[in-house]
């Protein structure tokens, strides 16, 4: 059975909300520098910098995630075709709906999708503290690129 749904515009505007609350809060526990702007302000510029054209910004591609007829999570993709080169952005599953297999599931549909459009590398980031993301990632065959690492001097 399909996970992965296309989202139609209407689809894409409630996920964008969610996804820069989600982004504010991931940028308050991720940010290790001293920054006079609110994390929600940076969320919004970061994702409207990624999507200049919204819902139609070139090459990127939004699904819901369905398990038994309901939305239990979301994914944001860049690809493009002509670098044989795909971007996970994001893979969300609600919490309800995790350590279930689905984001297994998911990505294996994912890997899917991209070989039969001929695409080579599939690539994403997380965050060192998403300990069972990086589990899930080696699990499936994905390679470290590189690693930030930070050290905190004064509390």
């Amino acid at each position: 059975m399909k996970l992965l749904v296309p989202m139609n515009e209407d689809e894409y505007n409630t996920y964008i909300k969610d996804k820069t609350q989600r982004y504010a809060l991931t940028l308050e526990e991720n940010t290790f520098e001293v920054i006079n702007e609110s994390a929600f302000l940076r969320a919004k510029k970061a994702i409207s910098g990624y999507l200049s054209n919204g819902f139609n910004t070139k090459y990127h591609e939004f699904y819901n995630v369905i398990e038994n007829r309901k939305v239990v999570g979301y994914v944001w993709l860049k690809v493009v075709e002509e670098n044989k080169s795909a971007f996970l952005y994001e893979i969300y599953l609600k919490e309800d709906f995790r350590s279930k297999g689905i984001g297994k599931k998911v990505m294996k549909e994912l890997e899917s999708l991209l070989l039969n459009r001929e695409i080579a590398f599939f690539k994403l980031h997380v965050f060192g503290s998403n300990e069972h993301a990086i589990n899930l990632y080696n699990n499936l065959g994905f390679h470290v690129a590189g690693i930030n690492m930070y050290k905190e001097l004064v509390k």
